[in-house]
């Protein structure tokens, strides 16, 4: 996500520039340690896959009392170790580093960004496919009102886009599946009371199951189980809601993990009835409620919304108060990655910008920062996770 979402959510060949920020270089043929940066042509492509992630990071500065300057957007590809690879880099003076970071294929060949609208509006998108191994970008534009969402799976040779207009009349979008080159294939289905399907912390709310077959939407009162083909599959309603849920991603085969109205639901795609996953916050300590779940080695932690905005880890016990999870220098936290033993966290200062990324154990409280942040930069803008259907 952009810095601020976060605390409140023409072909070409480009070449490689000077990284946005300085690290040492990894000795010839290790895997790379945190700190260390590795060129492009260093990747181990054949190693990438669950517990690896993408991140933009922007030299821009600014904050409060800091003059704006315009900085370098760097694409990185960051291992369990912690280790980056320097993908590209785009200048300051270049429209490039102001796109988003959208989506990652499946295959790992791919990264799709955006420019334009963030929400949907009358302007028309702006899709971009950057190739990983070659830095080649293809692009097209997308019909008014309608915005990009991610990949399909497995591989990521489709793209599904939502059309519709947020906030106005029924709140009724339509999922689209448009190809590579952006040519609308399929309209899949028109789902009531779906706000958007951009996800938090560079997870689109339209999880796709690992065969591409079907995916899951949001809607006023449950989900939506539909297929790849289109036509919706069926109703997965979630009780006693009424006002939105989000699909988070498959947390099992069988099994979507859903957010609604900020509280964590396992829904099976069965039919057979939702079990809450964690318990409604009542406001009274430092969750105001959930929206993203993360099942460890050492327990079940959660994304939670905190006070004043800012956003909170929690360490849920199968019985019994939720745990805080401070993460060291950071005042707001977002789980964006996790391994069986560790969460890849964004490290979000309070009144400046400056989002840094790290990998954290929160049983052993060790800390490996894997991309850091420059003074009065921005930092780590969006971070989109490999994932493979529940598994991280």
């Amino acid at each position: 996500m952009a810095a601020g979402a976060t605390v409140a959510a023409a072909a070409a060949t480009v070449g490689l520039a000077v990284p946005a920020i300085a690290a040492s270089a990894a000795p010839s043929g290790r895997a790379l340690s945190a700190g260390q940066t590795g060129a492009a042509s260093a990747v181990p492509w054949h190693k990438v896959g669950p517990g690896w992630a993408l991140a933009l990071y922007s030299a821009t500065h600014a904050g409060e009392g800091v003059k704006p300057k315009a900085g370098a957007s760097t694409l990185y590809l960051v291992n369990p170790q912690g280790g980056r690879y320097q993908l590209i880099t785009w200048s300051a003076k270049s429209p490039r580093a102001q796109w988003d970071l959208v989506a990652w294929s499946g295959d790992a060949k791919r990264a799709l960004f955006t420019s334009g609208p963030i929400f949907l509006g009358a302007a028309r998108q702006h899709v971009y496919q950057l190739q990983l191994r070659t830095g080649h970008i293809t692009s097209f534009t997308l019909p008014a009102k309608v915005n990009a969402v991610g990949y399909t799976r497995p591989d990521g040779l489709n793209i599904l886009a939502e059309k519709g207009v947020l906030g106005v009349g029924s709140g009724t979008l339509t999922l689209q599946r448009y190809s590579l080159t952006g040519k609308l294939q399929k309209s899949l289905a028109r789902v009531k009371g779906l706000d958007d399907l951009a996800g938090i912390g560079g997870v689109p709310s339209a999880p796709y199951n690992s065969a591409g077959t079907e995916f899951a939407a949001g809607t006023a009162n449950g989900l939506e189980l539909i297929s790849n083909a289109g036509g919706v599959i069926r109703k997965l309603p979630v009780q006693g809601v009424s006002e939105g849920c989000s699909a988070v991603r498959w947390w099992s085969t069988s099994t979507v993990l859903a957010t609604c109205s900020g509280q964590t639901w396992l829904v099976p795609v069965s039919g057979a009835k939702p079990a809450a996953l964690t318990p409604a916050r009542t406001g009274s300590g430092f969750d105001f409620g959930d929206f993203n779940a993360w099942q460890l080695s050492s327990g079940l932690y959660v994304d939670g919304y905190g006070a004043c905005g800012s956003l909170v880890i929690g360490r849920q016990p199968a019985h019994g108060k939720e745990q805080q999870v401070n993460v060291p220098g950071a005042a707001s936290s977002l789980v964006v990655n996790a391994t069986a033993s560790k969460l890849m966290v964004e490290r979000i200062n309070g009144c400046m910008p400056g989002i840094s990324l790290v990998w954290f154990n929160p049983k052993t409280r060790a800390m490996k920062v894997a991309i850091g942040v420059g003074k009065d930069q921005e930092g780590v803008r969006e971070v989109v996770p490999y994932f493979i259907a529940g598994k991280f």
